[in-house]
Parts: C-alpha cells; structure tokens; sequence
C-alpha cells in the first residue's frame, strides 16, 4: 500500500524507513483512512470535496509545509464560494494557530450560518488532522537526514496551569445520545479506546462517524501498539505535546498515566511545575521532552540534529517511529478537545 506519507516523503519500497513503517501496518492504513474521509469522503454532507481542500491547503500553509499545501491545491477542482469561505477560514485559522482561542460564539457562528453539528466536527476534525500530518512528515524526513547542525528552539508550555488531577470537558455541540446512536455511530465508537468511548468527547466526535471511524482507530494504533516505544514514554510525550499546546484536559489525562504507569508522580509534578529546564527527568526522558516539544512547536524548525539526542539515549528505531507517531497525534488530539469543548479544571 502506497499512501500519502510515503509519496510527499519519496520513500521507496524496501528503504530502511519503508520497512520501519511496515511494522506499524495499522498506523499506515488508518492515517490514509482518516484522509480518505476527511478529504475526500465518498458522502461530504455540507462542506464540499473543494471546500475540504482548500481549508487543508490552508492549514498547510500556515504550518509552513509546502508540498502538502501542493497536494491539497491539486485536489481542489475550483475556487470555493467566496462567502463559504469567509465563513470557514476565520475558523480553520484559529483552530490550526490558538484552538485554545476557539469560543462557544465561533462554533454557534457556523451554525447559525446553516453548518450542521455533524459539519462542525467534520471540519474541526479535518483542521486538525493536517497538523497531524505535518508533524508526521517532519518527524520522519528528520530521521532520514544526517545528525546535521541542530536549530535551536526553546519551546516553553503555554501560560496555563496544568494539573495532574482529573479535568473535566464540556462540549460546544450537542454530543451523540448513546442510546440513540446509530450503527455507523455505533460502530465508530466502538473503534475508539475502550475505556473512554462513551464519553462525551467522543460521542461529540461521533457526530461524524465516518471520520471517527478511522480517527479512533488511529489513536488506538499509535497509542498502544505492542513493543516499541514503552507505554510510559508515550505517555510522557503527549503530556509535553499539550502543555506546549496548552490543552489542560489533555496534559492532566496522560500526565497522570505517566505518573502511573512510572509509580512515581514527582518528575512529572515538576515538570508541570517549573517547565522543561526542569533537572527532574532522565536523559532517556529528557531527550523526549526536548524533541516533543519542538517537533510540537517548530516543525518546519525540526531536523536530523534534533533526532541524534533520542539515538544517544537508547532509542531504538522503532522507537523513534513511535515517538513521532504519539506527538503527531496530539497535534490533532489537542486541537479537537480544545475547538469543540472547554476543559474544566476541579
């Protein structure tokens, strides 16, 4: 299976990278399916193939990454309406830059312009896949280049306070009641993690199931695929991902789980607490916090140099792959929770 990743990157079949990503098939395949749905869905209810295109060559555009911005150009058969698009480029715009910006005014302003809930969650799920995207990319072509001369960036959390106790989340559209949901809903949650698929997060998302479908199943790829990087160390980086992105119901999730999982919340207690200059984590967890931050942050700024820290550390190819798989993802997840609900601190 060829996909997209692989075309913009020029991987070829039988490289050292090609063969990497064989061994994260599930990852592959539902990455180009949450594409598939988001960009070129077979049925795109209210928000057209071309409007699609356009808001994704947007997203890429401002995320500085110009052959993805290349191909969405291509997909996009002519102009979207000029109304349309005032109405949905403000939108894109915040959620792709602040989605922490993002207010119950902006999401009843689409549908009050006639956008279903269900093309709300399309397009927000859409806006943030392409950040996904980007950092996927870059993450990769950095493991391909040589250690290089290293950009420095000191990406720093965003000025919130982050917790490590539970955090509540109140949507902006009217989640999918459960027991009225129907089988393609049904059948989306079911995709999704399974502690967590009836809750109100994702029957929001559910609001769209073809797209959750896929998205679900992502997550659930990137996030526990057996070996590779240690459950923990995910767990550490997509903590570091929404501090950097300021998403608090995020960061206290998978902030927790690391404390769990490593039986030991201090490093992570000052890591909320002081940033990442803090002295508190190992070099292994160091050299993670570093690249999850910037690879979040500056992707355009990411590069072979930066990869060489995780190599000394101990980090195993696979490893590495995981890594860039779990802070690509909380781009996205980051986004989503921050657009379409509030994060309610205790």
């Amino acid at each position: 299976m060829t996909d997209l990743i692989e075309t913009l990157l020029g991987i070829t079949s039988g490289s050292v990278l090609a063969v990497l990503r064989a061994q994260r098939p599930e990852i592959r395949l539902h990455a180009q399916g949450a594409y598939r749905e988001l960009v070129v869905p077979a049925e795109p209810g209210g928000v057209t193939r071309d409007e699609r295109a356009a808001l994704a060559r947007q997203v890429a555009e401002v995320e500085g990454e110009g052959r993805l911005a290349g191909h969405f150009a291509i997909l996009g058969s002519c102009a979207p309406d000029a109304a349309r698009t005032a109405l949905l480029s403000p939108y894109a715009d915040t959620v792709a830059r602040h989605a922490g910006r993002v207010r119950q005014a902006d999401i009843d302003g689409l549908l009050a312009q006639g956008l279903s809930p269900q093309d709300v969650v399309a397009v927000t799920q859409l806006v943030a896949f392409v950040p996904f995207q980007v950092r996927l990319l870059a993450g990769l072509r950095a493991m391909l280049e040589p250690d290089g001369v290293l950009r420095p960036t000191r990406p720093e959390p965003a000025p919130v306070r982050f917790t490590m106790a539970e955090v509540a989340w109140s949507p902006r559209v009217p989640p999918v009641d459960a027991a009225a949901a129907t089988p393609a809903q049904l059948a989306a949650l079911d995709a999704c993690p399974p502690a967590v698929r009836r809750s109100t997060y994702f029957l929001t998302l559910a609001l769209d199931p073809a797209s959750l479908g896929e998205r679900g199943a992502l997550f659930n790829s990137v996030m526990y695929a057996p070996r590779g990087l240690p459950r923990a160390e995910r767990e550490l980086a997509t903590a570091v991902v929404s501090m950097v992105n300021g998403c608090v119901y995020c960061c206290s999730v998978h902030a927790r789980r690391f404390a769990e999982l490593t039986r030991d919340p201090g490093p992570m207690q000052r890591l909320l607490d002081e940033g990442f200059g803090t002295t508190a984590l190992t070099g292994r967890h160091s050299a993670i916090v570093a690249f999850a931050a910037k690879l979040t942050a500056s992707p355009g700024q990411v590069c072979g140099a930066d990869v060489a820290p995780l190599r000394d550390a101990g980090l195993a190819p696979l490893e590495l792959l995981d890594l860039v798989h779990a802070i690509a993802m909380f781009a996205n997840a980051n986004r989503l929770m921050q657009a379409l609900g509030d994060s309610v601190p205790p």
